[in-house]
């Protein structure tokens, strides 16, 4: 699940098929129950804790606070098994280096 907007939130979630859905909603709180309805199984506590670490990295939280805050040992244990890939990757890591000087400008 990720924001997209202000007041837009996508969820998505693999059906009976075994083929990914998705959909927007307009409150977090909406996309989390839709899910949880929608998914084979629901939506199990474990998922909680995996989106919530994934979250919680992608906003920029310094790992070491997450692993404390999961109750994880070490933070390889936070960044391997609990954080996923997040929305919109590649176009931080490329604003990241968007003012550096040896980033080709694409203009």
């Amino acid at each position: 699940m990720s924001r997209v907007g202000y007041f837009a939130w996508c969820g998505s979630w693999i059906d009976l098929e075994g083929v990914k859905q998705s959909a927007e909603f307009t409150t977090e709180r909406e996309a989390v129950a839709h899910i949880a309805k929608m998914a084979p199984g629901g939506l199990r506590f474990r998922d909680l804790r995996h989106s919530y670490a994934t979250e919680l990295v992608s906003r920029g939280v310094p790992v070491n606070d997450v692993q404390a805050v999961m109750g994880h040992e070490k933070p390889s244990t936070t960044l391997n098994l609990y954080t996923h890939q997040s929305d919109g990757r590649d176009q931080r890591i490329r604003d990241a280096f968007a003012d550096d000087p040896l980033t080709p400008n694409d203009n």
